[in-house]
């Protein structure tokens, strides 16, 4: 059964705007389509699917934009800070949660940097890239770390070859 088309409600404007597209078909997308159109048509769906949650009326949310639950393994690069480029062989990470803002992982190191890369993998082997600035970092009982950051712009991959998710080690 083909996915419904999507409308958008504008919480931030505070008024609701009906903004329809067509449900983007990710296994059928080639590598190299344009990342910033992929961050976008991710965020416009994150934001249609969290817009159709209900939250108890007590509830109070500090975030701009509600995280779902994101349970993936992420590629994780150093990222030069200058020319805000990755460098460095990339890291696995484990995601916890997403967000249209950004994204939230648990990792086994502390990390360096104030902004990361972040590869998602999607369908077909390919991989999608955005610059992440790190706003938070916690060291958790379980002697691991949780980090989350805000996404910033999409960002071309540090190299032409496929990453190798299961050869990747973990940080």
């Amino acid at each position: 059964m083909a996915n419904p088309t999507l409308s958008h409600a504008n919480s931030s404007a505070g008024n609701t705007t009906d903004d329809v597209r067509s449900p983007v078909d990710v296994a059928g997308m080639e590598c190299g389509q344009p990342t910033l159109q992929l961050l976008d048509d991710l965020q416009f769906m994150v934001r249609d699917v969290l817009s159709q949650w209900q939250h108890p009326a007590d509830a109070v949310e500090r975030r701009s934009s509600r995280r779902i639950p994101f349970n993936k393994s992420i590629a994780l690069f150093a990222v030069d800070e200058e020319s805000e480029e990755p460098v460095g062989q990339p890291f696995l990470v484990t995601g916890r949660d997403i967000s249209a803002q950004g994204v939230g992982f648990s990792h086994d190191g502390p990390l360096p940097n104030t902004k990361v890369a972040v590869a998602f993998e999607i369908p077909g082997g390919c991989s999608q890239f955005v610059l992440v600035k790190l706003t938070w970092c916690r060291f958790t009982r379980r002697g691991t770390y949780e980090s989350g950051g805000t996404f910033l712009r999409p960002i071309s991959p540090p190299i032409d070859a496929p990453l190798d998710w299961t050869a990747m080690p973990r940080l």
